[in-house]
């Protein structure tokens, strides 16, 4: 009995040893972001195989029998992190939680393919790259500007490129036409934080795109996040933002970002010679929801919209009201535009995706200028458009495309009617004849696209294709081809080619009835553009383009008629782009355009410079990344002086006793040149669950004085230099949980 009883004894001690463990579990997190980390191994430092990994969830959880102090590590793709324990009999340990920093070549895994394969004039840029250059304010689209083939446009971002203006470019966002991307003080009106890319076609474009003679500009959208709930909030000089994303299940997820200025609420106007301004006020908002119906099928919503307030006020001793006393007085400007659209996209077969687009858009705008009139205007937009894409073989692809559109437009206008273009030199708007114009009207939109695209060899690539369009408000057909080739003449070397013929309808007070002339052409313009593309190694690569363009039908003004086509034009230039990858702490390119843009009057014979016009623009860009917190960039931009009209005397007085201006040729002046450098900071500190980013730009650092043109006195007896408005100054301050 007694061997009994120790057995028993025994028992008691030893069974609840045997028993005693702890169960440790925990989460793993992604520093800075807080997004789960799945295959995160936890180990004991000093024993040799695993003890847990981290799921989906970044979630953990294991036993340990031993007790003591442990030292317990989390693992990932040679990042770790360390948490020290102390493991005793009867206290629970409480579940923990590892926030592991990434380094930013882990943070940026992310491969996607090319949106389109053409090759032909594209360039393609990520919006995090434009975003960060120097003096982009953190705007992505003002850094289009340091891209090849684009010229800068004072006072504003909108791009002129190889020869158009910023009227003759087309805009995409995720694949809708947006018609209003820039703000009065020349911002864009999307979240720098959406841009994922920019896929800029600068000559011979794609069929699928809208009619237009100048370049577009195809912008994507990143998705929306699918691991939680986040947002961010900037703040910067001149307005504030919020983005708020996440998923509402597994297969559907959203974003929803608006901005608004808020300077307007410190600083309500500015006075400057006899012209009061009001701070611009600005707004907008973007939308994304995705669902992903099943595997074939996936269904998005888009929501867009922006919106502009400006008013002036011209006292009538100013020289500009004196010039111009219809002027005298306030002037206000109102403009908005919004954008709703669903998209269907949908995987027919293997070899088969269709993309259906139903986009509705409008826009409004109201202008009161003083003694010179008032014009209200609305815009309502329906387009169906779809396009299919199918793979016929291994490197034969066909892409259809169709489109159906109908605007209608009503018009409410009592103005001083002055019909000027870029022929005029003389435009005065006080002797203008006054008209009143009350109208609504609707034009439809049909235009079908064809594309085939097809290695022919294994290092030749043959493209081609048309574009009909037919619009029944000036009942203009088109049909357009399209061709390209792309050579690739050695494993590192790109030789591409193209050709294209397009069109432009007028701009809308040129066409209105009263205004303008409903029975003008359509603009055209013919593209030709061949270039050279080579990788030096996985850091640097260069590429080179010669492009031609020749316009025709271009508007001029008339006194019987109002407008009519009866110009011409044509541009031509060398590109070369030398570029640093983004591989290692130094990064960045340098380009240089060497252009020519000239327009002709065909009645006159009159043949000028193109007023944006720079023969010689450079620009150098560069980013140093000193660790994953800091970095430093600077862009140094350089060009020809730009063509001016000059005034070189007076010729009599108007009846209201103002002088006459004589104007020499038309842009037959040039400016000073041009010349600046931007420096820009960042910085960004990474908490457990949020991070913070910072940017600080100091903008034109040596002061250039830039002039943008000359203003007059009333006599235009003097004239003094206008100078081109920059901040010294910008920053903004961006919080991300």
């Amino acid at each position: 009995m007694r061997w009994l009883v120790c057995v028993m004894a025994w028992l008691v001690l030893i069974v609840p040893a045997q028993a005693a463990g702890w169960t440790l579990s925990g989460t793993v997190l992604e520093k800075g972001t807080g997004r789960p980390l799945p295959g995160v191994v936890l180990a004991v430092s000093g024993q040799p195989d695993p003890i847990a990994t981290s799921d989906d969830a970044g979630a953990f959880r294991f036993e340990l029998d031993a007790a003591g102090d442990v030292e317990l590590v989390a693992r990932y793709m040679g990042v770790s992190a360390v948490r020290q324990l102390r493991l005793e009999a009867g206290v629970e340990v409480m579940p923990q939680t590892f926030y592991l920093r990434l380094p930013e070549t882990l943070r940026e895994m992310v491969v996607t393919a090319p949106r389109s394969p053409d090759r032909v004039s594209k360039s393609v840029i990520s919006g995090k790259t434009l975003s960060s250059i120097a003096g982009s304010g953190g705007d992505p689209l003002a850094g289009l500007q340091a891209m090849p083939g684009v010229v800068a446009v004072n006072g504003s971002s909108a791009p002129a490129v190889r020869g158009s203006g910023p009227g003759d470019n087309v805009y995409y966002v995720d694949g809708l036409v947006i018609g209003k991307l820039f703000h009065y003080g020349s911002l864009s009106v999307f979240n720098a934080d959406l841009i994922e890319d920019f896929n800029l076609h600068s000559a011979a474009f794609s069929p699928h795109y809208g009619d237009v003679t100048g370049a577009v500009i195809d912008v994507a959208l990143r998705k929306p996040r699918t691991d939680r709930i986040g947002g961010k909030v900037n703040v910067s000089l001149m307005g504030a933002d919020f983005l708020v994303e996440g998923p509402r299940n597994e297969d559907q997820s959203f974003y929803f970002a608006a901005r608004r200025s808020y300077i307007d609420l410190f600083i309500k106007q500015i006075e400057d010679k006899g012209v009061t301004i009001q701070i611009p006020r600005y707004w907008d908002y973007q939308g994304k929801y995705l669902w992903n119906l099943n595997d074939a099928h996936k269904l998005s919503f888009h929501l867009h919209g922006a919106g502009d307030q400006l008013a002036l006020n011209f006292s009538p001793t100013s020289n500009a009201a004196i010039r111009e006393p219809v002027l005298a007085g306030d002037l206000s400007l109102s403009d908005s535009g919004a954008s709703q659209a669903v998209i269907l996209d949908s995987v027919l077969s293997d070899t088969t995706l269709n993309t259906l687009t139903l986009q509705h858009r409008t826009r409004n705008a109201s202008n009161r200028i003083a003694q010179a009139g008032t014009l209200d205007f609305t815009q309502e937009s329906l387009l169906l458009r779809n396009q299919v894409r199918l793979e016929l073989s291994a490197g034969h692809e066909l892409t259809l495309g169709a489109e159906l559109g109908q605007t209608k437009v009503t018009v409410d206008a009592d103005l001083n009617n002055t019909p000027c273009t870029q022929f005029d030199a003389n435009c005065d708007l006080t002797t203008g004849t006054r008209l009143k114009l009350q109208d609504a009207f609707t034009s439809r939109l049909l235009a079908m696209s064809v594309q085939d695209r097809k290695r022919v060899r294994d290092d030749l690539t043959l493209v081609g294709g048309v574009r009909y369009s037919k619009e029944d408000y000036l009942d203009r057909a088109y049909t357009e081809p399209r061709i390209g080739v792309e050579w690739e003449w050695s494993r590192d070397t790109l030789l591409t080619a193209g050709w294209g013929k397009h069109n432009q309808m007028p701009t809308g007070q040129q066409i209105v009835r009263v205004f303008g002339n409903p029975g003008l052409d359509h603009i055209r313009a013919d593209h030709r553009v061949v270039g050279i593309a080579q990788r030096v190694d996985a850091d640097w690569n260069w590429k080179s383009e010669a492009y031609y363009k020749k316009f025709s039908n271009l508007v001029v003004s008339d006194t019987a008629l109002n407008y009519i086509n009866a110009a011409s034009g044509k541009a031509y230039g060398l590109e070369f782009l030398l570029k640093k990858e983004e591989t290692e702490r130094i990064s960045g390119w340098w380009v240089i355009n060497l252009a020519k843009s000239q327009r002709r009057n065909d009645v006159t014979g009159e043949a000028f410079r193109f007023e944006y016009d720079q023969p010689v623009n450079t620009t150098l860009v560069g980013q140093y990344k000193l660790n994953e917190d800091w970095s430093f960039g600077l862009k140094w931009n350089y060009h020809s002086g730009s063509p001016y009209t000059p005034v070189i005397g007076t010729n009599g007085n108007y009846p209201d006793g103002r002088f006459i201006p004589i104007y020499a040729g038309i842009n037959s002046g040039t400016l000073p040149v041009y010349h600046k450098l931007d420096l820009r900071a960042d910085r960004t500190i990474l908490m457990d669950s949020w991070k913070m980013n910072a940017y600080f730009e100091l903008n034109n650092v040596y002061r250039r004085k830039n002039i943008a043109g000359y203003t007059y006195s009333a006599d235009y007896s003097t004239r003094e230099p206008v100078y081109t408005f920059e901040l010294p100054i910008s920053f903004g301050v961006q919080g991300e949980f």
